[in-house]
């Protein structure tokens, strides 16, 4: 019944609360909270009576009866209306009247005094130099150059160099060997033509040292001394256009310490039309006119006129390509020649991303063979050979280029050739009688063998590091394998070679350069046994230290052959050891 009176007296209550509030929904939720409040009351007291009653849970109802509406009167909004003000009329009345004005200001003249600034001094252009050096192997360095400065229409300069060695690797003086170069140069640069032009002297002088060092011989005999006189002259369009275009011709005449005569007259031609943004035309010829003279030749002139036409244009994006012919039309006679030749020459160049880049080229040419060339690459030469040039009948060339990041340049391929009537260099003995004797001294001279059908693969990689003016380096790798047809070797032709160069820069005060070159596989005919002999790799290190005294001043070392290895250039004809020259140079 307390229970009963409690629950009877908090709905009073709870009504009462609600009458005062007037409102239904905080009656509801007065409700629940009452009834919460209720059941957490009576399950206390419920754990009370377990404790007293042994547990015991007596049966109570509660009923809670709401039947009370509370209904409130209707509000009642009236709001006066504000009556709209009387209009009341403007007296008097207002007019508007407008009238043109017209504004004119006197003119403004005023006098600009600009502010005169210290004309700056131009910075000093050294454009002339000279170094000189000394060395072991009584060796002596000279060279220096002079041009014109500050001008841009035109420059001339002049450039000089001079490198002897007195004594070598095999009898001394009889190995003795220098190179001289005087060189006149210059250039007139209007504003639609530019004229070049050049004239050259070259003095190479050498001794045929291939012999028993043992054997005293006569010095004049085995000398061997090449000069080559050459003019040169050009033109070409100043400003880059649609139409480009270089005309070079050239005369150039040798003459050996045997009597032995060459001349050669050249033509070259470069040009390019640009039809659109993604496509030109590019026509390259050159024409060479060559006649030799020597004991066993004439003189009748040997022809050779090269046509290269080709259109490069853009199929699609990222790919570039140039498809063309080369034509070549010659007179030299050997097993297989032919008057007219006509290769493919296309190239094909895919970007793989803005930095790398693939490529892949399929072409043919002939490639011209003269005295001048032999007598470049082997001074060791022989009187009275034949000379025809290459038919390099067929080419592919195929690999990959780019940069990765800033500083590193990558590239590797490969090169497959046909090659033929390709020339080797073969010892021959010949025999010069020794001072004041009869009997004839054996001394090794090279003739040139030829290989109707040679194959060429050349397989090569190269990485190149450049940080700013600082540092530099580059490496590179080449395989070298021939297979000849009537040869039974590739004589004197390396099947590998690696090289690499440095160069570091300290403070601008300090500059040091390195380079290293291995290169072997080469083998010979021997002329005594005629047998096949492998010759000795050759590794080249060498180093140059420059030291800056001022901006015009430096000394210099340089060391070739660090390592002293003797390998031979050639068979019997080794390389000098170790070098070094010391000298200064001059900036004027």
């Amino acid at each position: 019944m307390n229970s009963q009176r409690n629950s009877h007296d908090l709905s009073n209550g709870w009504l009462t609360m609600r009458r005062h509030f007037y409102s239904p929904q905080i009656a509801k939720f007065g409700f629940l909270f009452l009834a919460v409040f209720v059941l957490s009351f009576h399950a206390h007291g419920q754990e009370g009576w377990e404790k007293e009653g042994e547990g015991e849970i007596k049966d109570v109802q509660y009923e809670i009866i709401v039947n009370k509406k509370i209904t409130l009167p209707r509000a009642a909004r009236n709001f006066e209306k504000v009556p709209p003000r009387p209009f009341e009329p403007i007296k008097p009345g207002i007019t508007y009247d407008s009238k043109n004005f017209r504004f004119a200001t006197p003119d403004y003249k005023p006098v600009i005094r600009p502010l005169k600034l210290k004309q700056e001094e131009l910075s000093k252009v050294y454009g002339n130099y000279l170094s000189a050096g000394f060395g072991n192997y009584a060796s002596s360095f000279l060279e220096g150059s002079m041009t014109t400065k500050r001008d841009k229409n035109k420059f001339l300069g002049a450039h000089v160099y001079n490198r002897n060695f007195g004594k070598g690797p095999v009898g001394e003086k009889n190995s003795a060997a220098s190179t001289l170069q005087v060189q006149l140069f210059g250039k007139s640069m209007g504003k639609d033509v530019t004229v070049s032009g050049d004239a050259n002297v070259e003095s190479r002088e050498t001794y045929f040292y291939g012999y028993n060092p043992v054997v005293e011989v006569d010095r004049n005999k085995i000398r061997q001394l090449y000069n080559v006189y050459s003019l040169n002259a050009g033109i070409e369009n100043t400003k880059v256009s649609d139409f480009n275009y270089s005309l070079k011709g050239g005369f150039s005449y040798l003459h050996d310490h045997y009597n032995a005569s060459e001349s050669e007259v050249s033509l070259l031609f470069n040009s390019t039309y640009k039809i659109n943004e993604i496509s030109k035309f590019l026509l390259n010829a050159d024409y060479f006119l060559i006649t030799r003279k020597d004991s066993l030749f004439n003189g009748t002139p040997r022809h050779l006129l090269r046509i290269r036409p080709s259109y490069q244009f853009t199929p699609f994006e990222n790919l570039l390509v140039t498809a063309g012919l080369n034509v070549a039309l010659q007179n030299d006679q050997y097993p297989g020649s032919k008057d007219i030749h006509v290769y493919p020459n296309v190239k094909a160049q895919y970007a793989l991303s803005p930095s790398m880049e693939l490529y892949g080229i399929v072409t043919g040419d002939i490639d011209k063979v003269n005295l001048h060339t032999l007598s470049t690459e082997n001074l060791w030469v022989n009187s009275n050979i034949p000379i025809t040039h290459t038919n390099r009948a067929l080419e592919f060339r195929g690999g990959l280029t780019g940069k990765i990041g800033r500083k590193i340049a990558v590239g590797a391929g490969f090169s497959l050739a046909a090659l033929k009537n390709y020339y080797y260099y073969l010892n021959v003995r010949d025999n010069f009688n020794p001072a004041g004797s009869q009997v004839g001294t054996p001394v090794d001279k090279f003739n040139v063998v030829y290989d109707q059908d040679t194959k060429r693969l050349n397989p090569f990689a190269e990485i190149n590091y450049a940080h700013a003016e600082t540092f530099n380096l580059g490496l590179r790798g080449d395989y070298f394998s021939y297979g000849t047809d009537v040869l039974p070797e590739a004589w004197h032709r390396p099947t590998y070679r690696v090289s690499a160069t440095s160069r570091l820069n300290l403070y601008d005060k300090i500059s040091l350069e390195a380079g290293f070159i291995a290169q072997g596989g080469m083998k010979a005919l021997d002329p005594v046994s005629n047998l096949t002999v492998s010759l000795d790799p050759a590794f080249d290190l060498n180093m140059k230290t420059r030291y800056f005294l001022s901006k015009q001043f430096s000394a210099f070392v340089q060391m070739n052959n660090i390592l002293s290895n003797k390998y031979p250039l050639y068979l019997n004809y080794p390389a000098r050891g170790f070098q070094v020259l010391g000298g200064v140079s001059w900036s004027f």
